[in-house]
């Protein structure tokens, strides 16, 4: 049996924190960042280093990007990547990972918009490539 055919034992929770720690772990100017699912359920993530309550805090994100995915109103019904919510002093980061997921990432409020993006587009790519069921 090849190596490529071992299925991990590792739990989807810990896969993406793996994830998520490879690419923001490091960096100060991140404050949090977790995966939240549409319906208002933290999945993953430090609730320590988030801005409110973690149930509180995941029911918002949820809100916030669910709202703006029904409030389309363009023909061609395009999807919603992501909405970014800038506060005086911080930036929310939300960016769909699946379906069902999306991961909110809080900021300070001088962070290049187009680097996170692209750092959470690399995440979210590296997730579906460990995870293939959430293609």
């Amino acid at each position: 049996m090849e190596g490529d055919e071992i299925q991990s034992s590792k739990s989807v929770e810990n896969v993406i924190d793996e994830i998520l720690k490879a690419e923001f772990g490091n960096d100060p100017n991140i404050e949090s960042v977790s995966v939240v699912s549409k319906s208002g359920l933290m999945i993953t993530g430090d609730a320590s280093k988030l801005p409110s309550r973690p149930e509180m805090f995941s029911a918002m994100i949820s809100v916030i990007f669910t709202s703006a995915e029904s409030t389309r109103a363009d023909a061609k019904k395009e999807k919603l990547e992501h909405v970014i919510g800038v506060y005086k002093t911080k930036k929310i980061f939300v960016h769909e990972l699946s379906s069902s997921l999306m991961i909110a990432l809080t900021a300070e409020r001088t962070v290049n918009d187009e680097e996170i993006l692209s750092r959470l587009q690399k995440v979210v790519a590296k997730t579906k490539e460990e995870l293939v069921w959430l293609r």
